[in-house]
Order: structure tokens, then sequence, then C-alpha cells
């Protein structure tokens, strides 16, 4: 199964803008997330049209599986 993680932050200008990091590995803690999140806001590491990050907002991780589908041929 897929992992990915959704991150949602508040802007500068106090519109929300999120990021998706894919591939996470699996038992991931709120800690190490809140912490990440920090970092990312800290370093200034993304800038959106709405302006830079300056508070997380929410987090989650989102699991992807897929079935496949056997058709009659």
């Amino acid at each position: 199964m897929d992992h990915s993680l959704s991150l949602v932050f508040i802007t500068s200008n106090g519109s929300k803008a999120s990021i998706t990091i894919p591939d996470v590995r699996e038992g991931l803690t709120n800690e190490e997330v809140e912490e990440l999140m920090q970092v990312i806001i800290e370093n200034n590491t993304f800038l959106t049209k709405n302006g830079t990050l300056v508070t997380p907002y929410s987090a989650k991780i989102v699991s992807k599986s897929s079935t496949v589908i056997e058709l009659k041929k």
C-alpha cells in the first residue's frame, strides 16, 4: 500500500497551501510530522503564490491501495 503525507499550512496572506510528500514510511509519529512542518516554515522552503508558509494547519497520512479487476476476454 502506498502512503503519502499531506501537509496544509496557513500562508502569510491567510490562505491555505498544501504539500503532498509521496512514499512516506509507515509509522510516522505526530511529533515527527509537527517537527517537519516547523522546519519547512523556519527555512522558508516553499514560496507560494499566496506568500510564505507561516503556520501549520493540518496533516494527514493518505493510504492508497488498488485492486486489479480481471476483465473477460
